[in-house]
C-alpha cells in the first residue's frame, strides 16, 4: 500500500517588484553606510513590495538614525497618495554593509518596540553580498512569527530603472557620518543604546497634527517627536555578534 509523503507547508515569502529589488541593491550599494526606509506595498497583496522609499536619516556603518520631520512628512505624502498606513507603514526594511544580514539586538528592540502593537509588520535587511533577512510577525488572533523568503516577482508589469532618480533621493536624504557623535546640527539630541523610531501611533498622530498646521512642539502635553535623531555609541555595542544599525 502506497503512502502518500506530507508535504511541508511553503514558506511565505516578501516579493520585490524588480523595480522595487532593483532600487533597494543599488541603494544598498551606493555608499559604505547602512541605510534604511519603508517598503510600499501592493493594495491588494502586502506582501508583494512594489516600492523601496528613503527618508532623512543620518547613517554610519553600523547605525541608521531618521529624522523625525522626515517620518512625519512622508506618511504625510503616502496619505496623500491615497495610501492606509498597512501599505507603507508595516515593512521596515534596511541594509548591512558586511556579509551578515541578521538582525542585531537594537534591530530585535526597535522591531518590538515600534511595531510590537500592529496587527502584522516585517522587519527585512539585505547585507552587502546577497544575503538577506525577512520575519513577519502578527499580534491578531494567537501571536506568532514566521521567518520569509525574499525574491523577485516578474508576474506582473513593472518600470524601468531609474539611476538619476534614485541618485537624487540618496543625495536627499542619506547623511553618511565619518563619526557616530558628529553631525548634531541634524538634530539637537544624541542619546545612546535606543532606536530612534517611535510608535506607528505617534507616527499617525504626528501627521494628523502637521495636515492641521500645527507643530507637536507647540502643544503643551503632547507626545514628543515622531522621531530623535539618535546615535548609538559604538563603544556601548561591544560584544553583540551583529552591530547593525538603529532605525
Amino acid at each position: 500500500m502506497l503512502r502518500r509523503r506530507s508535504q511541508k507547508p511553503e514558506t511565505p515569502r516578501l516579493r520585490f517588484t524588480p523595480a522595487a529589488w532593483a532600487k533597494l541593491l543599488w541603494l544598498r550599494d551606493r555608499g559604505e553606510t547602512e541605510i534604511g526606509g519603508f517598503g510600499i506595498s501592493a493594495n491588494a497583496d502586502l506582501l508583494l513590495v512594489e516600492d523601496f522609499v528613503l527618508v532623512a536619516q543620518q547613517t554610519t556603518a553600523v547605525t541608521v538614525a531618521f529624522d523625525d520631520r522626515a517620518v512625519a512628512d512622508f506618511f504625510d505624502q503616502q496619505i496623500d497618495a491615497g495610501r492606509r498606513p498597512e501599505q507603507c507603514g508595516r515593512i521596515w526594511l534596511h541594509t548591512h554593509p558586511g556579509h551578515d544580514p541578521t538582525p542585531s539586538a537594537v534591530d530585535e528592540e526597535t522591531f518590538q518596540r515600534v511595531f510590537g502593537r500592529c496587527d502584522w509588520a516585517v522587519m527585512g535587511s539585505v547585507a552587502r553580498h546577497g544575503a538577506s533577512y525577512a520575519r513577519l510577525q502578527w499580534q491578531i488572533g494567537p501571536r506568532g512569527q514566521q521567518q520569509l523568503r525574499l525574491g523577485v516577482d516578474y508576474a506582473g508589469e513593472f518600470s524601468a530603472s531609474d539611476h538619476a532618480a534614485w541618485e537624487a533621493e540618496y543625495d536627499r536624504c542619506v547623511w553618511p557620518m565619518t563619526d557616530a557623535w558628529a553631525g548634531l546640527e541634524f538634530g539637537e539630541e544624541i542619546e545612546t543604546g535606543r532606536s530612534s523610531l517611535a510608535s506607528e501611533a505617534e507616527l499617525t498622530g504626528i501627521a494628523s497634527l502637521r495636515r492641521r498646521q500645527v507643530r507637536p512642539r507647540d502643544l503643551a502635553g503632547a507626545a514628543e517627536p515622531a522621531i530623535r535623531t539618535q546615535m548609538t555609541d559604538p563603544q556601548s555595542r561591544k560584544g553583540e555578534n551583529h552591530p547593525h544599525g538603529t532605525l
